[in-house]
């Protein structure tokens, strides 16, 4: 073949594969404006959160959005940068007893002591330290949802059962755990005062997700 029948042919192919197809890159490898990134919807949430808990940020280079209506083996841990309202998403975990059949979809959540549930809400990160996890970041909520993030320990982690050779991540026991290196590279950037949004199944038409109290 000729090098201008593949030149040809490479065209073609370009033009005739479907826009899915062309675009099969993860959004977690991408870079685009965070409406983009995120969908209207979400991103609409995310300002009103950002809105409402407004005294509480301290750290407003960067805003966290957590989409848990999104199965485990897609990026919906979304990094926006405030400065330039553009968007990175990357793998992140749910809890344990948020999916109890193991099928990479989170359907209950709680704010319960032992309950191994993600809890839903809106979040500020607060301190750095290091743990069985090695560098982690805790979480304080801002909302009756998530309000014993704290002393339920629900912690940004890395953790080797997030990855990209996986189809559904791994689960933890309520933390939103991330790959190891991303945890390394995020964590210090989102410390100490950036606030973090999350929403979980049903929550698309609200301005925030709702919860269920119940324990695991």
């Amino acid at each position: 073949m000729t090098g201008i029948t593949r030149l040809l042919l490479s065209a073609f192919i370009a033009i005739t594969l479907p826009a899915s197809f062309a675009s099969a890159k993860t959004v977690r490898d991408m870079g685009s404006t965070a409406r983009a990134v995120m969908g209207d919807s979400l991103w609409q949430e995310a300002l009103a959160a950002h809105d409402a808990h407004a005294d509480s940020i301290t750290n407003d280079d960067y805003m966290i959005v957590i989409d848990y209506a999104r199965p485990s083996g897609e990026a919906r841990f979304f990094v926006i940068d405030m400065q330039e309202e553009t968007a990175k998403a990357y793998l992140v975990s749910h809890g344990r007893n948020s999916d109890k059949n193991n099928d990479g979809i989170a359907d209950a959540f709680s704010n319960v002591s032992g309950s191994k549930m993600t809890s839903l809400g809106t979040y500020v990160t607060a301190e750095t330290y290091y743990g069985k996890h090695g560098l982690s970041l805790r979480l304080d909520g801002l909302e009756d949802s998530n309000d014993a993030a704290r002393a339920r320990a629900i912690v940004i982690h890395g953790a080797d059962y997030v990855n990209a050779s996986r189809a559904k991540m791994g689960r933890s026991w309520g933390c939103p755990a991330l790959e190891q290196a991303v945890a390394a590279d995020l964590i210090p950037k989102i410390a100490e005062g950036a606030l973090i949004y999350t929403r979980g199944p049903g929550a698309e038409a609200q301005q925030f997700a709702q919860v269920d109290g119940k324990a695991g």
